[in-house]
């Protein structure tokens, strides 16, 4: 479910929730934020990898070993129809250059493998059970590294224009 407002939206899509928040947050900017004198990265979808469910229905990721070779360069991959939203959402910023865009869509798509999955409760407590899965967040080091890498390297070619 998604609340806006006092209102409880229970039959609301992800993607209508994720759209509304976008445009709410590029008004926000466009309201709120001084462009000329601040610097905006906005980090774009990184996708989940449940399979065979959802996080609520008995979804998984931890038989996955490898990277998805398959997911590398599509446009149709998971992910799109969000990395989409964002772009058509910021467009009005992103054109102007007031803001940039950190793509980790794509990579992350890539990177099925590279979930907590059934580990996320560490070493005292054990293996979580295989219906409670987390393959929403990331193992760390991992691909969070590379998106600071990416952030790296927007920021100090920022810096030495």
């Amino acid at each position: 479910y998604f609340q806006e407002g006092e209102e409880i939206k229970m039959e609301m899509s992800v993607e209508t929730a994720f759209s509304k928040s976008i445009e709410s947050l590029s008004k926000w900017v466009a309201q709120e934020v001084n462009l000329s004198r601040t610097h905006l990265i906005f980090r774009a979808y990184a996708p989940v990898h449940f399979r065979g469910g959802e996080w609520n229905t008995g979804g998984g990721c931890h038989l996955e070993s490898f990277p998805d070779e398959a997911a590398a360069g599509g446009s149709g991959g998971e992910g799109y129809r969000e990395y989409r939203i964002v772009v058509e959402g910021l467009w009005e910023h992103l054109e102007k250059g007031s803001v940039e865009l950190l793509n980790v869509t794509g990579m992350t798509a890539v990177r099925k493998d590279g979930h907590s999955s059934l580990y996320y409760l560490g070493p005292e407590i054990g293996l979580a059970p295989v219906h409670r899965q987390d393959c929403s967040h990331w193992c760390l080091p991992g691909v969070p590294d590379s998106w600071n890498e990416l952030l790296y390297a927007v920021v100090i070619k920022r810096w030495l224009s």
